[in-house]
């Protein structure tokens, strides 16, 4: 899609980065053609510096952004530049830059964390904080105290007179009229002292303001002062803060086990780069390539000449398959289900007391495009610096993505591929029947029950089709099933499912576990038993796994057994294009497994996920109760869980005859799995609001 942008602010910030690097030495320059002190350049030296690229940004689907960036300035002076001016200059330099700092509204930009007096000029006395010797401003005293060669016990007076003599702010013009009043002397003691306290000398850089707007770095900049510099910052801003966390991941610097790898793709040391998420997935898009500048100095340093080498080229903007609107409305529902979970418990741990967390995945079952990935608890990308180590030590796992990462028995939400399984192979028909007596006899020595059993208040009949079967999820019909097929062929097609498998997702994600001989054999060293086919067949045993398998094996079951990677990615736009440079296209090459499936097995199993909805009240409340104005099918799965009360699982497709929509849901220790549903019912509504 093409979206129109506004690229006015990012050509600004990429012309004040390179601004940053040329300006303090065009400054120099300028000083040395001006006052004729030109040195002489037969002794030249060359270096070469880079010009860092802007990185790109990330929009949703629809063009919305979700990670922008926010430029600003530090205005900073260099040693070398305002001690070459002379005191007078260099004075009148730093008044100049106080009071540009006043005209621009940004004077507070500007903070004198240390100063050590109380009072104005030329009245000083040590301030309490001074006196305090366990305080930083005291701290900061001594080592000023040490910079100027002064006595530890100096008074205001003798730092003051330091000051005042070594800058010259007593001097006087031609007519013997003072070139800075009190006031002015003032403001240089402080800034000079500041200076000092921040270790300027030895530094060689003080920052005199940090963050000015672009309209205070234009303003200075007209004034054509030696010696300023301006550092340029960029800072990833998030359009929706606390929402795709996840999804989006985080920037930081260059850690040193990773140097070797991104030297080689020719990163500078300082560089930001993907560290989680799609900043990491997508960096080589999004980070861009520096630039390098060459500057020719003389022997003393000063700047001669520059040459661009190499144009810096902005990093691409990413655009996801992600919807911020669906984002949204699963991360919210997720928050609400937990809360409705618990509130319905009654306070009982064994109905879902304990219920803390969750996730859900959303996901468009024609081209396997990722809607929505959410997680909860989940946290802030805006203060996820600052909330760093609570959030690491926090016991809900909050920076756990439990979409992709967090393992659940599939619980009955794997029955639907197993009617699918038996149904192609010919082990049942859509009519014929299997009778459930609310146990399973066909082993004498296990006889797993069905927890649903008797069947007759829904169908008048124990005797089930498959579609009843679904529908009031019998555990005895499921358990015949997986006896028929035997666990080698119903392994094919859950496999084929995606089951035990990759998604393909650029992000990752555990590929869980498919219950069977061998896995059982290498895990538990233990033999697999002719029982254990049937709590695979009912998604339990050692069945593991994701809520994004979940959402990629109902697409796959709904499409025709055909199962592609999932993906984020949907375009790339080149800085200031708006024509895709690149844009993701499914292909034989993204296709992971195909599980053949006929229109009859289909249509047979979107029966029973239609029935599934129909014939439950609180699934039907959060779905059909809502605003959902199309036919929706679905299935619930009340899984065990070793940490406590049961998860609850749901996944659903609308509208069922042609879907187009796949959402899949777990709230851990949800106790039942209609109870998933509510997120579920909250996604549709915006999708079909």
């Amino acid at each position: 899609m093409a979206v129109k942008k506004n690229y006015f602010m990012r050509y600004i910030a990429i012309a004040a980065i390179f601004c940053a690097i040329c300006v303090v030495y065009l400054g120099r320059l300028f000083f040395i053609q001006i006052t004729g002190n030109q040195n002489d350049k037969s002794n030249t030296n060359t270096r070469t510096v880079t010009i860092s690229a802007v990185r790109g940004e990330i929009y949703d689907r629809n063009g919305s952004p979700l990670v922008t960036n926010r430029y600003t300035y530090d205005l900073t002076l260099s040693y070398t530049g305002l001690s070459a001016l002379g005191t007078r200059i260099a004075n009148e330099t730093c008044l100049s830059l106080l009071d540009a700092l006043k005209n621009s509204g940004e004077s507070e930009k500007h903070v004198e964390k240390f100063f050590p007096f109380e009072g104005a000029y030329p009245y000083y006395s040590f301030s309490e904080e001074a006196r305090d010797t366990d305080s930083i401003p005291y701290y900061r005293l001594t080592r000023v105290l040490k910079i100027l060669d002064l006595d530890g016990d100096a008074t205001p007076e003798e730092i003051m007179e330091y000051y005042v003599e070594t800058y010259g702010l007593l001097a006087v013009d031609n007519a013997g009229t003072r070139l800075f009043d009190d006031d002015e002397i003032d403001r240089l003691i402080r800034l000079r002292y500041d200076m000092d306290a921040n270790n300027f000398r030895s530094s060689g850089e003080y920052t005199l303001a940090e963050e000015i707007g672009l309209s205070t770095m234009t303003y200075v900049k007209e004034l054509s002062l030696d010696g300023v510099t301006f550092a340029v910052n960029v800072e990833r801003v998030y359009n929706y803060p606390g929402y795709a966390s996840h999804i989006l991941g985080t920037v930081g610097p260059i850690y040193s086990e990773e140097w070797k790898y991104y030297n080689e793709q020719g990163y500078q040391m300082n560089a930001l780069v993907g560290k989680s998420g799609v900043e990491a997935a997508f960096e080589k898009y999004l980070h861009g390539s520096d630039g390098k500048l060459k500057i020719w100095e003389d022997a003393d340093g000063n700047m001669i000449k520059t040459e661009v080498l190499v144009e810096p080229v902005a990093g691409s903007d990413v655009h996801l398959t992600i919807d911020i609107g669906l984002q949204i409305a699963a991360e919210d529902g997720l928050r609400e289900n937990v809360e409705y979970v618990v509130n319905r418990s009654g306070g009982l741990v064994d109905h879902g007391a304990n219920a803390n967390a969750g996730a859900a995945v959303v996901m468009d079952p024609n081209t396997f495009s990722v809607l929505a990935i959410a997680s909860y608890p989940t946290f802030d990308l805006s203060t996820y610096n600052l909330n760093y180590n609570d959030l690491l030590s926090n016991d809900a796992t909050p920076l756990l993505n439990r979409a992709l990462n967090g393992l659940y028995e599939p619980g009955s939400t794997f029955k639907l591929g197993v009617a699918a399984a038996a149904l192609s192979e010919g082990k049942i028909t859509a009519t014929s029947t299997v009778s459930c007596t609310g146990k399973c006899l066909i082993f004498d020595s296990y006889q797993p029950e069905c927890s649903t059993h008797p069947h007759t208040a829904l169908f008048g009949t124990n005797r089930l089709n498959v579609v009843q079967a679904i529908a009031d999820s019998c555990n005895v019909f499921f358990f015949e099933m997986g006896h028929r097929l035997g666990i080698d062929t119903l392994n094919s097609y859950m496999s084929g499912f995606g089951f035990g498998q990759s998604t393909g997702l650029e992000l990752g994600g555990n590929t869980g576990v498919l219950a069977g001989p061998d896995y059982r054999a290498e895990i538990h060293g233990a033999l697999w038993q002719p029982g254990d086919v049937l709590q695979t067949s009912i998604g339990q045993s050692d069945n593991q796994t994701t809520p994004m398998q979940l959402a990629c094996y109902i697409s796959t079951l709904v499409g025709n057994g055909t199962r592609y990677q999932a993906h984020l990615l949907d375009s790339v736009y080149g800085f200031g294009s708006d024509t895709p440079s690149y844009t993701y296209t499914q292909s034989e090459e993204t296709l992971l497994s195909r599980v053949e499936l006929s229109q009859s097995v289909r249509s047979t199993v979107l029966s029973g996920m239609r029935e599934v909805v129909a014939n439950n009240s609180i699934v039907q409340r959060w779905i059909n109760g809502g605003t959902v104005p199309v036919p929706v099918g679905g299935k619930t799965g009340t899984a065990q869980n070793s940490k406590g009360c049961d998860n609850a699982l749901f996944v659903c497709a609308a509208p069922i005859d042609n879907p187009e929509i796949v959402i899949s849901v777990v709230i851990e220790q949800g106790y039942t799995g209609s109870y998933a549903a509510l997120t579920a019912g909250r996604v549709l509504e915006q999708y079909y609001k």
